[in-house]
């Protein structure tokens, strides 16, 4: 029996004259080589010496290469300037349930604040609380954490409702910080002609946000209209 154990262990492990070690292969390459697979159940500190025994970094972080010769590294996604997606929603509804919002019948059309409706996203797909929180019921978005914040969304309007020589106009959407003054971020506005019966539009805007500031998406027309579905993308940008 003691020999059997001898004979297995010898061929699982190999040890060569510059004392690299290997599992499942008799020519190591490395001072350790495994050919396998490996499992490890708690951490992997990397990095330190002889008398400390490395880091194991923090929650969330990866490991980056630092060169040959060299141990690797814990890092941050935030840290390398990364895009990290913190919030993901779409509007799969159409606003009104009923009827249409009233349009400003008056141009230029991005100077009536009144007439403009929150695009509201009812599914909120994902949320990083870290970073924001969003309001479904108001379509407002808070910023949590400072940085800079990538804000994609797509907007659509609906016109089936408007009767015959009530569709022509002009269409304006833009992305409003509310808070700490209220500000246009980002606009678009198209003109339309009759009998259009839906529009998009693609927006997007990369800006400093502090905690506490919020910011939503905004849409308004010449004539009545309504708002349909879309969706919205937000990325955290290193500050």
């Amino acid at each position: 029996m003691k020999k059997k154990l001898l004979y297995m262990a010898l061929f699982a492990i190999s040890i060569n004259t510059i004392a690299q070690v290997g599992i499942q292969t008799p020519t190591p390459q490395h001072s350790l080589h495994v050919n396998g697979s490996l499992q490890v159940v708690k951490d992997i500190n990397v990095g330190g010496n002889a008398n400390t025994k490395g880091n194991s970094g923090n929650r969330g972080e990866f490991l980056m290469s630092t060169g040959t010769g060299n141990a690797p590294v814990w890092k941050s996604i935030e840290s390398e300037n990364f895009l990290k997606v913190i919030y993901v929603g779409n509007k799969t509804d159409i606003s009104p349930a009923s009827g249409s919002y009233t349009g400003t019948h008056t141009t230029p059309v991005n100077t009536h604040e009144n007439y403009s409706q929150t695009y509201i996203f009812n599914v909120s797909n994902k949320i990083d609380n870290a970073y924001l929180t969003y309001n479904s019921g108001t379509g407002l978005f808070t910023v949590v954490k400072a940085g800079f914040y990538n804000i994609v969304p797509y907007v659509t309007y609906d016109l089936n409702l408007n009767p015959s020589g009530q569709t022509a106009g002009t269409a304006n959407s833009y992305i409003q910080r509310v808070s700490p003054s209220q500000t246009t971020l980002a606009g678009i506005s198209t003109g339309h002609g009759e009998r259009t019966t839906g529009l998009n539009h693609n927006l997007s805007s990369i800006n400093f946000f502090n905690p506490g500031d919020t910011f939503r998406i905004r849409c308004r027309y010449t004539q009545d209209f309504r708002i349909s579905s879309g969706n919205i993308h937000i990325s955290y940008l290193t500050p």
